[in-house]
């Protein structure tokens, strides 16, 4: 089985773009020429590679030689950047050393608590452009499973092929909502008779951090009416605003201007466990990356061991 770069850099291209012909104007080429290219590279490996559909999609063999493609641009970009750094043309200036391109995954509680001083510290340390791509933690493996991402951080422990797995700890919630919300719709307490009538606020349809802390509220069975709204600030504002009751973490409570008027329905956290899923690639900038993230996670999640069995299960959130 032979395949050259051309053919992983197009279909990487191809992948990205979602047709052949926004990946031929993104490669300064012809449609032609990339269809000729992914031919090429299907017929060396003898798999299809591409569901010809719109956008494009990576069958199960496209996405192993997808990662292969993203992988060689982080080491290209990586290689281009340390020579021009020793070339005799270089002004010494590191504003003007070429910078990888990383893309990652992040879930959005982790977002607006813990990890953008990591994407700072990245950014300010080193030579990198840092794409993040915002999903549940539940399902960024799948992007990294599809080689969308170089990185993840999941909930789920199973490593995806190829990847290391590092546990960073938890990120602890609490159900809430807000004084006027109580007074209206649980006056007499978190009773199942009041809790079934009461809204709760979800982030998605993927978010089932609610459900696990209805579950832990009330035994009895129910469907609460559920309010969607898929932004990690303003989801905290609806709970704020009395538009229902919903988890949030623990770190924001304590924040003067998140936490305020907002109450615990129950003094039991939900800990959500976190992992760093990335490529296993010999890239400077993935390993500082990593170091970074543990670091930042080691200060700022519940630390592993504080987690109960019951509540080290993978677990969607947000």
């Amino acid at each position: 089985m032979d395949f050259g770069t051309e053919g992983l850099v197009t279909l990487v291209a191809v992948l990205r773009e979602g047709t052949f012909e926004a990946a031929a104007a993104s490669l300064h080429v012809t449609p032609s020429a990339v269809s000729q290219r992914i031919k090429a590279l299907e017929s060396a490996v003898g798999r299809v590679l591409l569901r010809r559909t719109k956008p494009v999609t990576a069958t199960a063999d496209g996405e192993i030689l997808a990662r292969l493609g993203e992988q060689w641009d982080v080491l290209v970009a990586e290689a281009r950047g340390e020579l021009l750094g020793a070339a005799p043309g270089f002004d010494g200036d590191p504003r003007h050393l070429p910078r990888v391109e990383l893309s990652i995954a992040c879930n959005a509680d982790s977002l607006a608590t813990w990890f953008l001083p990591v994407l700072a510290q990245m950014h300010d340390e080193h030579a990198v452009c840092l794409d993040v791509n915002r999903d549940d933690e539940s399902v960024t493996t799948a992007l990294l499973r599809a080689g969308d991402v170089i990185g993840a951080v999941t909930s789920d422990p199973i490593g995806v092929r190829g990847c290391q797995t590092v546990e960073l700890g938890s990120l602890r919630y609490f159900p809430v909502a807000s004084s006027a919300y109580l007074a209206r719709w649980l006056p007499d307490g978190v009773r199942a008779r009041d809790l079934r009538y009461a809204p709760m606020v979800m982030f998605d349809r993927n978010d089932h951090l609610q459900l696990k802390a209805l579950r832990q509220l009330v035994v009895e069975p129910m469907s609460p009416p559920v309010n969607y709204v898929p932004a990690a600030a303003e989801y905290r504002r609806a709970i704020a605003a009395g538009i229902g009751w919903g988890a949030v973490p623990e770190v924001e409570l304590d924040d003067e201007y998140t936490g305020r008027d907002l109450v615990k329905l129950s003094p039991k956290p939900i800990d959500v466990p976190l992992f760093w899923q990335y490529w296993k690639l010999r890239s400077p900038a993935v390993a500082a990356l990593t170091d970074i993230i543990v670091d930042h996670a080691h200060r700022s999640l519940v630390p592993p061991r504080r987690a109960t069995s019951a509540q080290a299960r993978p677990l969607g959130s947000r």
